[in-house]
């Protein structure tokens, strides 16, 4: 059996670890004291990493390196990398905005900034948790009046139809490739399926298959979701707790905010 040593652990038995420098509290006054000040921390507040993902979804469609014969490719067409965002610029700023609205939330009056996220005041925990949910059900409301009744659907298949266009302005007559003139969800969702079941990668594809544009966009593309609702699940809204080590607190002493913010200018 091998030991698991975390370089961040206290040690209450030092003597036994086969790590003669692991740390360790080797008083029992010293891991009191730790104890003391981390009650007395909790007391006054909580670290807090707040995370917002899945609202943004892009992909980027680099020609050049997907390793095209260059025959396939006109010579006066530029093969600069090309970023395509899932929604329209004003839905995309509008979803920033309500981002910005959740962070806004902490203020010099319930919170301080930290490395990693905020600590806030123990008094405001139950506004925080009001708000957060005020929040996510305020984006929720905002996708599906803005893209309910299947403007979504549009909205992804336009998002497929702007790489196919930069395949299409890339494409030399000489490319084997045949383009769809119309691209549907259900053709999209039987190749999704297929890729994922045989485990696809890019580097499988072959540049001289006719539908190689179509099903490079399928796999540039697997994270997008197909539906609103399956979108909407996707988004995650979330504010973790988090803990501090007890030998950072083993040599301090807290009894007010100030203490605090002083220990993590320290650490």
């Amino acid at each position: 059996m091998k030991e698991q040593l975390d370089p961040r652990q206290l040690s209450l038995y030092p003597e036994l670890s086969k790590e003669p420098s692991a740390p360790s509290i080797t008083t029992l006054p010293e891991f009191d004291k730790a104890l003391h000040n981390l009650i007395k921390m909790s007391d006054l507040g909580a670290f807090i990493q707040l995370n917002i993902q899945g609202l943004e979804r892009q992909y980027t469609l680099n020609l050049a390196d997907l390793g095209i014969p260059m025959d396939f490719l006109k010579e006066d067409k530029p093969l600069d990398p090309v970023t395509i965002p899932l929604f329209p610029q004003e839905v995309v700023h509008k979803l920033k905005k309500m981002s910005y609205e959740v962070k806004s939330f902490f203020n010099a009056k319930n919170s301080f900034r930290t490395s990693f996220g905020y600590f806030l005041f123990r008094s405001h925990f139950t506004m925080w948790k009001h708000y957060l949910d005020e929040m996510k059900k305020s984006i929720h409301d905002f996708l599906f009046h803005e893209l309910g009744h299947g403007t979504y659907g549009k909205i992804f298949l336009e998002h497929l139809q702007k790489g196919n266009a930069v395949f299409q302005t890339a494409a030399d007559i000489t490319a084997p490739w045949e383009f769809r003139e119309r691209l549907l969800l259900k053709d999209i969702e039987a190749r999704r399926k297929t890729f994922i079941e045989h485990h696809a990668r890019l580097q499988d594809l072959r540049s001289t298959d006719i539908d190689y544009p179509f099903d490079v966009l399928i796999l540039k593309t697997l994270h997008v979701p197909l539906t609103l609702q399956d979108y909407v699940q996707h988004i995650q809204i979330s504010s973790i707790f988090k803990t501090i080590h007890l030998e950072d607190l083993a040599k301090e002493t807290i009894e007010s905010i100030d203490d605090i913010k002083k220990l993590v200018e320290e650490i």
